[in-house]
């Protein structure tokens, strides 16, 4: 096991999510320009480092961008939102972990190697565990669902792992490990954001609507 690159990964999220966390609750006014910037960033990797379906992965993008737009100017919560982050960071974290240190068993080798069913259900397990812990303890889960937590929880679990593989897929498409070196133990924007960027998209279509 790695464990210089995974102390520098854990070291990089704790930044990431310090950062994030001041950004969301001092300058919330100003989160739209933040998340321009990320996509932004994103679009930049995908023209400097990747040759095939660049149209398709531009158009993925944008359409994720198009979504949290809408959900930020029209429904945004707070809340809800940080919820939402958290539990993509969490997921992810205790998948790589999990992964690292039991991952035997491979999902789709060809899409995505480091991918295991250890690293998949010690995730799903223990992000359940802890946005439970959340829940009880603090109103950051407590915000406007109509939906049963776990309902909440697992459809963000769901869709972060989908936007991981499609990713994946464009990176294997591309044949390239990661989208580019800006962050430390994890690649690029695009390879931290992947979950993201397809987890909103249905969620924010959702609150849109209802």
């Amino acid at each position: 096991m790695d464990y210089k690159n995974l102390s520098i990964r854990i070291l990089s999220s704790f930044i990431f999510i310090i950062l994030f966390s001041s950004i969301f609750f001092y300058y919330t006014d100003k989160i739209i320009y933040f998340i321009t910037l990320i996509y932004f960033l994103i679009c930049l990797e995908v023209f400097f480092n990747f040759k095939k379906s660049i149209n398709i992965i531009i158009l993925y993008i944008l359409i994720s961008y198009l979504s949290i737009a809408i959900y930020i100017i029209f429904v945004f919560n707070l809340y809800e939102f940080t919820a939402i982050v958290l539990v993509i960071i969490c997921f992810d974290s205790f998948c790589y972990l999990f992964g690292k240190i039991l991952g035997k068993h491979k999902i789709l080798n060809k899409i995505s190697p480091n991918k295991t069913y250890e690293g998949l259900f010690g995730g799903i397990i223990l992000t359940n565990l802890v946005s439970l812990i959340f829940y009880l303890n603090f109103d950051i889960f407590k915000i406007s669902i109509n939906s049963n937590v776990f309902f909440f929880i697992n459809i963000i679990i769901l869709f972060s792992f989908l936007g991981d593989l499609i990713q994946s897929y464009f990176k294997r498409l591309n044949n390239i490990k990661d989208s580019s070196n800006f962050i430390p133990g994890h690649g690029g924007f695009f390879d931290r954001f992947d979950s993201f960027l397809l987890v909103i998209i249905p969620f924010s279509i959702h609150r849109f609507l209802f």
